[in-house]
């Protein structure tokens, strides 16, 4: 047989295969001996009617089809090992001729990425700033979980507490939705129930009912809500102020944190936790960032089939595993109101994105040689038992047992390959400018932010799952 191939774009591979004739007839002839076996044809026994009279009966066409049922995967095994094609999903045939017998295979392969001048790329770890007011909120919040509800004989002012009973109704919506002896507070910027509901709570008196109607915003997350009116029946059972403890010495040292004595030393405790908490996040949106930098100036062809089966993985993570089956995949769109075409389209491209970072940080690993050794597969081990096991030997067995496995130590080996590898593109991108390379480049994200475009931001909503932490992409075959 003869073979040519063609690289195609998308990361597939277009092989045209003539067939000799030979092995036309060969399969030819088995596919005869086979629909002898299974029609019936007047004057002739089940396998024994000879070919001429079979293809009167069934036809050459239906013959055919059943000899490449047989010939196809052979000469397509043959072609993929004398092409030396990387084949990582099923192919495409399609017949151009019969005689002579020419197919196409378009076979999807293994993806081509080019990081190229890599090295010089530059983004400046984001500088974090704690606001004085965040210090202030946060102890105004720690007070809050410690003060006394007194209850008052007027109207419900602003960071009150009140219990009632509440109906809600949605316009289009079938049922109401009733709560009975519901406490919460009433705070400006909070949201109970639904947006808009506890101001107009300011300024009612115990009693009732009363009626409290308004339109939903416009921008409102759950699509189908959007501008329709709610309406509330409220019945106040109590209103109740809020007596804050004082913000002093002695409430400082009542929290019982060890080396807590002053108020001093709270607000300290507050501002470090919080500058530990924002540096924590602004390290995360960097990390991201800077994979979103180097996926922009990469070069990455790959087939689509990969973002399909990323597709696949986000539903049976968003659907908590009940696509596996038909009926469980049916109910759960069904709960969320939703098609399968729709699902798929909305995780298309969170799908694309997370396939495009794997790519880059797998190759990354690849050319830096980022290979986790045993005894640091052992250290990520100790750290996730003494994390999560309690004080007693045997709690501490019983979660290493989970986690020291054939499969949980690659599994470990796989993140901790990508977080090594997140690590050195910071350490890459954090280096001092060279002012004889290549000017500096800036993320998406950056060019953003200057313009005040949000539109570039390359991290995934949602969901969304930054959906996608770094550490959580796959490490260097992250797809295939």
């Amino acid at each position: 047989m003869t073979i040519t191939a063609e690289r195609l774009p998308n990361a597939r591979v277009s092989l045209e295969i003539t067939v000799d004739s030979e092995t036309v007839e060969r399969h030819m002839e088995r596919a005869v001996t086979r629909v002898s076996r299974q029609v019936r044809v007047p004057g002739f026994r089940p396998g024994h009617v000879p070919r001429k009279m079979l293809e009167r009966h069934v036809g050459t066409a239906a013959l055919l089809q059943e000899a490449l049922q047989e010939l196809l995967p052979e000469v397509y095994s043959h072609a993929i090992e004398e092409q030396q094609v990387d084949a990582i999903d099923q192919p495409e045939f399609d017949l151009k001729s019969t005689e002579p017998l020419v197919v196409t295979a378009v076979v999807p392969v293994r993806p081509e990425v080019d990081l190229n001048q890599y090295t010089t790329l530059r983004a400046p770890m984001p500088e974090v700033t704690v606001d004085p007011e965040q210090v202030e909120q946060t102890l105004l919040n720690l007070r809050r979980q410690y003060a006394v509800l007194e209850p008052v004989d007027r109207a419900v002012e602003w960071d009150d507490h009140v219990r009632a009973d509440v109906t809600v109704s949605v316009e289009g919506q079938r049922e109401p939705h009733e709560e009975t002896d519901a406490e919460f507070p009433v705070r400006k910027d909070s949201v109970v129930s639904l947006p808009g509901f506890v101001e107009r709570l300011v300024g009612l008196s115990a009693g009732g009912p009363y009626t409290v109607e308004f339109n939903l915003p416009d921008d409102f997350s759950a699509e189908e809500l959007r501008g329709k009116k709610a309406t509330y029946q409220v019945t106040l059972h109590e209103v109740k102020r809020e007596v804050l403890p004082e913000l002093d010495d002695e409430f400082a040292k009542s929290l019982g944190d060890e080396g807590i004595e002053t108020v001093a030393a709270l607000r300290e405790r507050v501002e470090g936790d919080l500058r530990k908490n924002l540096e924590h996040n602004a390290r995360e949106g960097y990390h991201n960032e800077i994979i979103d930098l180097l996926v922009a100036t990469a070069t990455i062809d790959y087939p689509e089939v990969l973002v399909r089966r990323e597709v696949e993985r986000l539903i049976d993570r968003e659907s908590n595993h009940a696509s596996h089956s038909e009926e469980g995949l049916r109910s759960w769109l069904s709960a969320i109101g939703r098609t399968e075409e729709e699902v798929r389209e909305a995780f298309r491209e969170q799908a694309d994105l997370s396939v495009r970072r794997a790519l880059v940080l797998g190759q990354l690993v690849e050319q830096e040689s980022i290979a986790p050794t045993d005894e640091q597969v052992d250290a990520e081990i100790d750290s996730l038992v003494s994390g999560m096991a309690g004080s007693t030997p045997e709690n501490q067995a019983a979660i290493r047992n989970l986690f020291d496995t054939p499969d949980g130590r690659v599994s470990i080996k796989n993140q901790l390959q990508t977080r090594l590898a997140v690590e050195r593109l910071e350490a890459i991108c954090t280096q001092p400018e060279d002012t004889a390379a290549a000017p500096q480049r800036q993320s998406r994200r950056r060019r953003a932010d200057a313009s005040g475009d949000a539109s570039g931001d390359a991290t995934e909503a949602e969901e969304t799952d930054a959906t996608d932490e770094p550490s959580e992409a796959p490490a260097a075959e992250p797809a295939g």
